[in-house]
């Protein structure tokens, strides 16, 4: 097990902090997010480029009171690849109920060392707004 990229952990923080366009300097231009299962909530399963990414997070008002645990880490070998594991608690803004959540996020590194390309897995039946 090793640490997660700062990139990463800066990826975390600006999407729950208090200004989510900040994202932008996490992200490769031209980045891809997937959220393999939020199409069964109506959600996107794919956001391309880093304006689609900014936009999503930037109009993610639903939560608040963020804070991750057990978070786990490893590098791919042979590849810039990673694979992390957490879990999430939030509220939801608008019922005051608690959100938990249990993540896997793969992601791979350009070059750079900004994020290209990222797969998050969370259970969509724990969204209840």
């Amino acid at each position: 097990m090793t640490t997660a990229p700062q990139i990463y952990l800066d990826h975390l923080a600006a999407i729950t902090g208090p200004e989510p366009a900040s994202v932008r300097a996490s992200w490769r231009p031209d980045g891809v997010l997937e959220f393999p299962y939020a199409a069964a909530i109506g959600g996107s399963p794919r956001l391309e480029g880093v304006d689609a990414i900014v936009g999503y997070f930037d109009g993610l008002g639903t939560f608040s009171d963020w804070s991750f645990t057990d978070l786990r880490a490893w590098k791919v070998e042979d590849a810039d690849e990673h694979l992390v594991e957490f879990h999430g608690s939030a509220t939801i803004v608008g019922t005051g109920a608690r959100y938990e959540q249990d993540y896997i996020v793969r992601f791979g590194l350009a070059p750079d060392g900004l994020l290209q390309w990222m797969r998050e897995f969370w259970d969509p039946t724990r969204l209840q707004l």
